[in-house]
């Protein structure tokens, strides 16, 4: 008997042991960072890789290579840059195991929201730059759609250091509407009896905008002059990608619907933060 509670008492402290381990491996947050504009979810090993970071301002490096260093955001371009100078009287060599040199990171309330380097590979070669003194070398990294709102940005020049982004400032993003909506009725026909509504969403812009799950459009349908949408009518959710000049087509079934004046709005919260404002609208008569 001893035997047998000595050995449970032994299988459950390995329990415990392999529950602790995996708890302390998991980063506090959960297994994702979520954004709180867009949606989109970034997993938590970014933030752990290729390197480390946190949302700190950083800090000079004892015995650096002399370099300075300044982060600004292009609204024009949607762009974070760097420029990394050489103050001093003498060439800087630096050099790096891998091709990345630069990487830039976003946080927001804490929490990580997008990082360049994330899900990308990186040719395992030495890279070596060297500045000149009074010059100096430009880094660039297109930003994804920001919904509007105040970032904390990190540039980190691994040159210098990993540890510490070597330059970090607050940006207030613009938001804006990249896509382009436009609905219309379909009146039924002889090859389709069933009222439909079409709506065409165009993606303007010159990069992929993700749709995650409770961001993008809604398409919402109620009696013209009333308060209330239809509740099992239209789309309240959108999902997926919508790549850059690519047009998709949306089209919501009205049959079931009770003669009379209807108004359908297509809402989208794309470039705001928490509210809907009408994209596009129109109303019907269904008979």
């Amino acid at each position: 008997m001893i035997k047998r509670v000595l050995g449970a008492t032994m299988a459950v402290c390995m329990l415990v042991a392999m529950f602790a381990s995996v708890a302390m491996a998991a980063p506090a947050g959960g297994s994702a960072w979520q954004d709180p504009g867009a949606g989109w979810q970034v997993p938590w090993y970014s933030r752990w890789q290729p390197f480390p970071v946190w949302p700190g301002w950083g800090y000079s490096t004892y015995l650096g290579t002399g370099l300075g260093y300044h982060l600004s955001y292009v609204p024009e371009a949607n762009e974070l840059v760097l420029y990394v100078y050489n103050p001093t009287d003498k060439p800087v060599t630096v050099s790096q195991p891998t091709a990345l040199m630069a990487d830039f990171v976003l946080w927001q309330n804490g929490q990580m929201v997008w990082r360049a380097s994330a899900n990308k590979s990186y040719a395992q070669v030495v890279i070596s730059e060297t500045i000149k003194p009074g010059e100096g070398k430009v880094y660039k990294e297109s930003l994804p759609w920001l919904p509007a709102g105040t970032y904390f940005a990190q540039a980190y020049y691994l040159g210098e250091t990993k540890w510490a982004p070597v330059a970090s400032s607050y940006i207030w993003a613009q938001a804006y509407e990249p896509l382009k909506y436009t609905v219309e009725y379909l009146a039924p026909t002889w090859s389709n009896p069933n009222p439909r509504l079409r709506v065409t969403i165009k993606n303007l812009s010159d990069k992929d905008i993700t749709l995650p799950y409770q961001y993008g459009y809604q398409i919402l349908v109620k009696k013209a002059g009333a308060s209330e949408y239809l509740p099992n009518v239209g789309m309240g959710q959108s999902l997926g990608t919508i790549e850059k000049g690519a047009t998709r087509y949306v089209f919501v079934n009205l049959s079931g619907l009770t003669p009379g004046t209807y108004q359908v709005d297509v809402r989208s919260n794309v470039a705001h933060l928490g509210w809907y404002s009408v994209v596009a609208q129109t109303w019907f008569w269904n008979w």
